[in-house]
């Protein structure tokens, strides 16, 4: 009776085994067939591109951010901007702008470290600016990015006088 017992034991792990087997692959073939996924409606946009345009707004809100912070440490009041929307945004990201500099006959920057580190901070600031228009460009119709470097661009202009203007 043990032997009898003792030979069934390894057919009967066997049959166990092609079972376990015999499941794996259907639900493997249930998946690559897409069986448990549901269909994407056919007018939303694919994943692909909607975190190729979720990029350069992730990227624009860091350097956003990045300004605020380097407005802060200037002591520079961040400017207030009028929002555009629409056609009034398209125009105002087509207008040109020339980054100021610090360095030119008009920018009279008292020689002091504070002063110093306020057109360090100016430097970052318009660089930011820079290129938070460019990704903005990337997104023509948005609004949301076309206001971001529009108070970018407002930034940069303050920071700049604030450099220009040091006297302490």
């Amino acid at each position: 009776m043990k032997r009898a017992r003792a030979a069934s034991a390894p057919a009967a792990l066997a049959a166990a085994g092609c079972v376990a087997l015999l499941a794996v692959a259907l639900l493997a073939m249930g998946l690559a067939c897409g069986g448990s996924r549901p269909k994407a409606a056919a007018s939303a946009p694919s994943p692909a591109a909607a975190e190729m345009r979720e990029e350069p707004r992730a990227q624009i809100e860091a350097l956003d951010r990045e300004i605020a912070s380097d407005m802060a440490k200037a002591n520079v009041a961040p400017p207030v901007i009028a929002p555009c929307s629409g056609p009034s945004c398209a125009a105002a990201m087509s207008t040109p702008f020339a980054t100021p500099t610090t360095i030119d006959s008009v920018c009279r920057t008292a020689q002091s470290q504070r002063c110093t580190d306020v057109c360090t901070l100016s430097t970052s600031i318009c660089n930011n600016q820079q290129k938070i228009c460019d990704l903005a460009k990337q997104l023509p119709g948005d609004d949301w990015a076309a206001n971001k470097c529009e108070s970018a661009r407002a930034s940069c202009k303050a920071s700049n006088e604030s450099c220009c203007t040091c006297q302490a």
